[in-house]
C-alpha cells in the first residue's frame, strides 16, 4: 500500500467518525500499525464466555480494569472479526457509553465516547460475539473427533483479538478470571483450576475458574468438549497435579506422557532451581493444527494430537523422543516465555531459542542413548540452510509490522538462536550460564523483560560475553570461517578468517562477529580455543613440536559458523581418528559446503567413505544423512549415476546386513542407522532387491500389521510409495480415509508426495483437495512433493493451474509458506516461474514476501551448484 493510499484510508476513517461524533476530536483517528501506545492500560481481565462447538458461532462479556492515562474521548483497542455488540465503560460513578468500530484491516476497534471520559481507574465492559473457524487454527476454532465436535484456541501471537477485544500486546500482563458456559455433558478446562461448577438453564453449565498470575493475552487459553480427562498424578517440589485432556475415546492413548511427563518436569526444575510455577500442568490433544505443534499455554498446555496421543504399534522410539522433545521445549516455556514474558516480538527468540536449546539438554538427561548431540547437529544445519541466505533475517530482528511478525517464527528464531545459545554455554560453562538464567528469572518474574536484562544476568559472570553475543543477534548471517596452517614464523600457527558466507552472492559483505572458536591440532593434547574478534587472526600453537599434518575445526561442534580447510588440509582429516561428535559435526559442514556450491561433491564423497564404512552405528548415520541432504536437481544424470553407485559400494553390504526389519536387541543408534542407510540404498542408490522388499512389507503395513516394522514403517511405506501403481495408491488413499489415527493419515500423505509416477501423483494432488480428505492434513502431499527433486516441477505446474481452489480450501495461515514448496527447483526458468507466478493478490499474505525471497535465493544456489559438478 502507497504512503497516499495510507493516507487516504485515514482521511475515511476520520470522516466516518466525525460524522457520527462531530463534536469530539481530541485522540489520533488513524488505527496504529502495530502497537496500541500506552493511552489506556489494562490492569486485569474478566472473560466470560458461552460456548458450545456445535453451534456456528459463541458469544460473551469481558471486563477489564483499565488505567486511562489522560481525559479522551477515543481510544484503540484490537478487535478482528468480532461482533462489538455494546461496550460501556464505568469511572468514578458514571456510565460512558463507546460505539466500536472495527478499522480496515481487521486488527484494531476505536472506541468513541460521546464525552471525555476522565483520567485514571475505570472499568470497561463489553459484549461480543463471533463464528467458529473450522478451517484455520487460529483465535477460537472447532474441529470434530470421531463424530464428536470440540473447541479449541490459539491466540500467539495476535489472535486474542479475534475471540473477544483486547490489548493484545504481550507487553501487558494481567490477572484473569475466566467463567466458560458450556454444555453440561461437556468438559471444559483453561489456565487455571477450576473454582466451581453450577448447573444454569438451557441444559448448560457455568464453570468458573481460579483467577490466574498475570498472563499476556496470547497465552490465555481453554478448551471445551466430550473429553477423557485422564489423570497423571502429580509431580515436582509442589506436587503439581498433571492432566491429560484428549478426544472422547482416546484416553487409553497417552501412556507415554503419563510416564514420561513427570521426569521431564522435575528435570527442568532442577535446572531452574525452582518449582514449576503454575498450579496445575494440563496436556490438552487438538485433532488438527496447521501452524504449530504444540503450544506453552501456562497451566494448559496444546498438542498436535498426534504427539500425545498414539495406539501401540506406533508408540516407537521416533515417537517417543518426538514427545519427549516437544513436551520439554514447552513445559520449559512455563519459566521462559510465561514466567518471564517478552516486552515485545521482536524478543520472542528469548522465548523459542531458549526452549529450543533447552528440550535437547532436558533429553539428554532424560534418555542419554537418544544421541542429542544428532539432534542439536541436525538444528545446527537447519539454521545454517537459512542463515546462509542474503534474505535471511537477524535472531532479534525488530517488528514493526504484520509481514516481521509472520516471519518471526522460523528458523533462526528456534534453531539458530539455540545453536547461539550452546556455543556461549559452552564458552561460559554450564554451570555459570546456568545461574544467569536462574539470575534472569528470578529478577523478572511475573513481568516482562527485554535481550537486554538476559544479557545483564549472564554477563555478571563474564563482561566480555555479552559483546560476543549480541553481535550473533542484532546482525543476519551465518559467519565462514576459514583456518589455515602457518609455519614461517619461528612457531606453528593457526590463522582464522572470517567473513559472512553468502552462496549466492557476488558482493562481498563487511560484516563480522566475536566468535568463540576451537581447533584441534595433531602433535597439541587439548583444543585450541580463542575468540575471534578481528577479520583475521593468528593463534600460536606454542605445544606444537613440529608443523602439523592435520587440524580439525570446532571439533565440539558447538561453534556457530561454518569451517573451511584448504584441499590439503581437508585431505589429511580422511586418516585422522575422529570422535563420533567430531565425524558427525565434519559431515554435516560438509555436506552444506555441497549444497551451497561452496565444494563439488567429490569433496563430500572423498570424507565420507572412510565414515560410512565406520563401526559405530552413529558415524555410519551422520554419514548416510549427509547424502541425504544432497538435493538432487543439483546433478546431472551422470553424476547422479555416479552418487547412486558410490551408495551402493559404501552402504550395500551394511543395508543387506541390517535389513527392513528391526530386531528386538537393537539399540536406539541401531534402528536410526537402519532408518538412514537401508533406505538410502533402495531409494539413492537404486537397489532393486530392498525396494522389492518394501513393497511387501508396506502392503502387510496397510493391511493392518503393525508388530513387523514396528518405527520403521515410515522408511518402508516411502520407499514403496516411489514405484507405486494404480493398486498401492488405492491402498494409500482408502487406508488414509478409514484410519482415526492422524499419524497414519500424516504418514501416508507424506509418502503419497513421493510417488514418482505423474498421473498418480496428480491424483494425489487432487485427493489433497477432494472433499474425502482434510486439506489441513493432505497438504502434507505437497510439502513432500515440493522437496522431491523429481516431483517439484509437477508441484509448481499445480499451483498455477488450480490456485483459486487451493486459496479457497488452505487456510491463510498456511498459504504464506507456500512460496517454500519451491526450493527444489534447479532451473533459471523455473526460477523465473515462481517469481511471477507469486504476485499481486497472492502475494498478500503475511510472511510470504521473505519466504519467496528465501525460495528463489535457494533456487540460485542450485543453479550455481549444478554447474559446479557438471562433467568438464
Amino acid at each position: 500500500m502507497t504512503f497516499i493510499q495510507r493516507l487516504a484510508r485515514g482521511a475515511l476513517l476520520l470522516l466516518a467518525f466525525a460524522a457520527v461524533f462531530p463534536a469530539q476530536a481530541q485522540a489520533p483517528r488513524t488505527p496504529p500499525v502495530m502497537r496500541l501506545g500506552d493511552a489506556v492500560k489494562p490492569l486485569a481481565y474478566d472473560l466470560a464466555l458461552t460456548v458450545d462447538p456445535a453451534h456456528a458461532g459463541f458469544s460473551g462479556r469481558v471486563e477489564i480494569d483499565v488505567d486511562v492515562r489522560q481525559a479522551t474521548d477515543f481510544f484503540w483497542m484490537n478487535a478482528n472479526r468480532v461482533d462489538v455488540r455494546s461496550a460501556v465503560l464505568t469511572a468514578g460513578g458514571q456510565r460512558y457509553d463507546a460505539k466500536a468500530t472495527l478499522a480496515p484491516g481487521d486488527q484494531f476497534a476505536g472506541m468513541q465516547f460521546a464525552r471525555a471520559v476522565p483520567a485514571g481507574r475505570a472499568k470497561l465492559a463489553i459484549e461480543f460475539a463471533g463464528r467458529f473457524s473450522t478451517n484455520e487454527t487460529r483465535g477460537v476454532f472447532k474441529q470434530q473427533d470421531q463424530g464428536e465436535w470440540y473447541a479449541f484456541t490459539q491466540f500467539e501471537s495476535t489472535n486474542a483479538r479475534r475471540v473477544f477485544p483486547c490489548f493484545d500486546e504481550p507487553h501487558w500482563k494481567t490477572p484473569w478470571a475466566v467463567t466458560l458456559t458450556v454444555r453440561r455433558e461437556h468438559v471444559a478446562v483453561a489456565n487455571a483450576p477450576m473454582l466451581s461448577e453450577r448447573e444454569v438453564e438451557g441444559g448448560m453449565k457455568q464453570v468458573r475458574f481460579a483467577t490466574t498470575q498475570p498472563l499476556p493475552t496470547y497465552l490465555v487459553a481453554f478448551g471445551v468438549g466430550p473429553f477423557d480427562v485422564v489423570d497423571g498424578g502429580v509431580a515436582g517440589t509442589k506436587k503439581t497435579p498433571l492432566r491429560y485432556i484428549v478426544p472422547k475415546g482416546r484416553g487409553a492413548d497417552v501412556k507415554y506422557p503419563v510416564q514420561s511427563t513427570p521426569r521431564l518436569l522435575e528435570l527442568l526444575e532442577a535446572y531452574f532451581g525452582g518449582p514449576y510455577p503454575y498450579d496445575k500442568l494440563d496436556s490438552l490433544a487438538i485433532p488438527v493444527t496447521v501452524s504449530f505443534g504444540a503450544m506453552e499455554n501456562p497451566g494448559l498446555i496444546t498438542y498436535r494430537m498426534g504427539l500425545l496421543v498414539s495406539k501401540e504399534g506406533l508408540r516407537d522410539e521416533r515417537y517417543q523422543q518426538a514427545y519427549a522433545g516437544v513436551a520439554a521445549h514447552e513445559i520449559a516455556h512455563q519459566w521462559f516465555g510465561d514466567l518471564v514474558t517478552p516486552a515485545w516480538w521482536d524478543d520472542i527468540w528469548l522465548n523459542e531459542s531458549f526452549a529450543t536449546w533447552m528440550a535437547s539438554k532436558i533429553a539428554q538427561q532424560f534418555n542419554p542413548a537418544w544421541e542429542p548431540f544428532q539432534w542439536r547437529e541436525r538444528q545446527r544445519m537447519s539454521a545454517f540452510n537459512t542463515d546462509r541466505l542474503s534474505s535471511s533475517r537477524q535472531i532479534r530482528q525488530p517488528v514493526h509490522t504484520r509481514d516481521d511478525l509472520a516471519n518471526a517464527f522460523d528458523r533462526i528464531t528456534y534453531e539458530k538462536g539455540g545453536a547461539v545459545l550452546n556455543m556461549f554455554e559452552a564458552r561460559l560453562g554450564e554451570t555459570a550460564f546456568r545461574d544467569g538464567v536462574r539470575r534472569y528469572l528470578k529478577r523478572h518474574e511475573w513481568g516482562n523483560a527485554t535481550a537486554e536484562d538476559f544479557f545483564k544476568a549472564l554477563g555478571e559472570a563474564d563482561p566480555a560475553l555479552v559483546p560476543a553475543f549480541t553481535s550473533f543477534i542484532v546482525q543476519p548471517g551465518l559467519p565462514m570461517v576459514d583456518f589455515h596452517l602457518d609455519c614461517t614464523g619461528p612457531q606453528p600457527a593457526v590463522v582464522l578468517r572470517q567473513a559472512r558466507f553468502l552462496p549466492a552472492s557476488q558482493a562481498p559483505s563487511e560484516q563480522s562477529w566475536t566468535i568463540p572458536a576451537c581447533v584441534r591440532v595433531e602433535g597439541v593434547d587439548k583444543p585450541v580455543c580463542t575468540t575471534l574478534r578481528e577479520r583475521q587472526q593468528r593463534v600460536a600453537l606454542p605445544e606444537a613440536k613440529h608443523c602439523p599434518a592435520w587440524l580439525l575445526p570446532n571439533p565440539a561442534g558447538t561453534g556457530y559458523f561454518l569451517s573451511r580447510l584448504d584441499a590439503p588440509l581437508a585431505k589429511a582429516l580422511g586418516s585422522v581418528p575422529l570422535s563420533e561428535q567430531e565425524a558427525i559435526a565434519l559431515l554435516a559442514e560438509q555436506s552444506i559446503l555441497v549444497t551451497s556450491a561452496a565444494q563439488p561433491v567429490q569433496r563430500l564423497l572423498e570424507v565420507a567413505a572412510p565414515l560410512a564404512r565406520d563401526a559405530r552405528p552413529e558415524v555410519a548415520t551422520a554419514a548416510a544423512n549427509a547424502i541425504w541432504e544432497l538435493n538432487p536437481a543439483a546433478f546431472n544424470e551422470g553424476t547422479r549415476r555416479d552418487i547412486a553407485a558410490w551408495v551402493r559400494a559404501n552402504f550395500g553390504a551394511r543395508a543387506a546386513q541390517l535389513g527392513w526389519v528391526p530386531n528386538d536387541n537393537d539399540t536406539d543408534a541401531v534402528r536410526k542407522m537402519r532408518g538412514a542407510i537401508v533406505p538410502l540404498v533402495a531409494r539413492i542408490g537404486g537397489d532393486p532387491a530392498l525396494r522389492a522388499q518394501a513393497r511387501k512389507l508396506a502392503i502387510d503395513w496397510l493391511a493392518g500389521d503393525r508388530r513387523t516394522l514396528a518405527g520403521g514403517f515410515r522408511a518402508v511405506l516411502r520407499t514403496a510409495a516411489q514405484d507405486a501403481d494404480a493398486a498401492l495408491f488405492d491402498t494409500f488413499v482408502a487406508t488414509a480415509q478409514r484410519s482415526t489415527e492422524s499419524t497414519v493419515r500424516f504418514e501416508i500423505y507424506k509418502v503419497m508426495g513421493g510417488i514418482k509416477d505423474a498421473a498418480l501423483l496428480r491424483r494425489a494432488f487432487d485427493y489433497a483437495l477432494s472433499d474425502k480428505a482434510d486439506v489441513r492434513e493432505a497438504m502434507e502431499i505437497y510439502e513432500t512433493a515440493g522437496d522431491d527433486a523429481d516431483n517439484a516441477p509437477a508441484v509448481l505446474a499445480y499451483f498455477r493451474e488450480r490456485w483459486d481452489l487451493l486459496a479457497a480450501r488452505m487456510p491463510e495461515e498456511a498459504r504464506g509458506r507456500l512460496p517454500r514448496r519451491h526450493m527444489h527447483l534447479c532451473s533459471a526458468p523455473e526460477r523465473d516461474s515462481v517469481a511471477q507466478f507469486y504476485t499481486g493478490p497472492r502475494a498478500a499474505v503475511p510472511g510470504l514476501q521473505r519466504n519467496l525471497a528465501q525460495a528463489l535465493e535457494t533456487i540460485d544456489i542450485c543453479v550455481k551448484a549444478r554447474a559446479l559438478n557438471a562433467p568438464g
